[in-house]
């Protein structure tokens, strides 16, 4: 019980191919664990299990096939420094938001039904999803709209501990490719 009750707090937060921050009619940015982007732009559209793969691989610096919690956190500590532009220790909604342009995807743009008393076309953006919490703002603990590095680093450590499914101190391309399927 304390286990889902845990998974369900760290849904949002565990970010891989559920965490899309675009409804289903557009493509979404897949973010890592730790709020790196893992689809858009430049790096394309991959599956889930592509790309968290493709994280997993870089993360497991040893390749004794698991994520230590030093792994993880060190993969934290690196993703903070990245998306930190100003380098002031914070982030803030703003800067994450100019670290992640380069991987938003455009805005697709549908077109409206034209009506038999007009003879214009109307363009109107698609319909975008529920709003979802920020996979890096989730850190945000003093509710404070910014999140410094030693809340990013205790988020990074609860999440952890959320992906180690068996409990072992490691977490498996299994456990985490899993996700994918949730």
């Amino acid at each position: 019980m304390r286990r889902a009750a845990l998974l369900l707090l760290l849904l949002p937060a565990v970010s891989g191919c559920f965490w899309r921050d675009h409804a289903p009619t557009q493509r979404g940015t897949l973010y890592s664990p730790n709020g790196e982007p893992l689809s858009g732009g430049r790096l394309g559209h991959p599956s889930c299990a592509d790309a968290l793969g493709r994280w997993f691989d870089r993360v497991d610096a040893n390749h004794d096939g698991a994520i230590d919690r030093n792994e993880f956190l060190a993969d934290a500590a690196r993703q903070f420094a990245l998306m930190d532009l100003d380098k002031d220790g914070v982030l803030t909604p703003a800067e994450l938001a100019q670290y992640r342009a380069p991987y938003a995807e455009a805005p697709q743009v549908e077109e409206a039904p034209a009506q038999d008393d007009e003879r214009r076309r109307e363009l109107r953006p698609t319909r975008a999803g529920p709003e979802r919490p920020d996979p890096v703002m989730l850190a945000d603990t003093g509710l404070h709209n910014r999140v410094t590095r030693e809340e990013f680093l205790a988020f990074a450590s609860r999440t952890f501990a959320g992906l180690d499914a068996d409990h072992d101190g490691r977490v498996t391309r299994a456990e985490l490719t899993a996700l994918c399927r949730t």
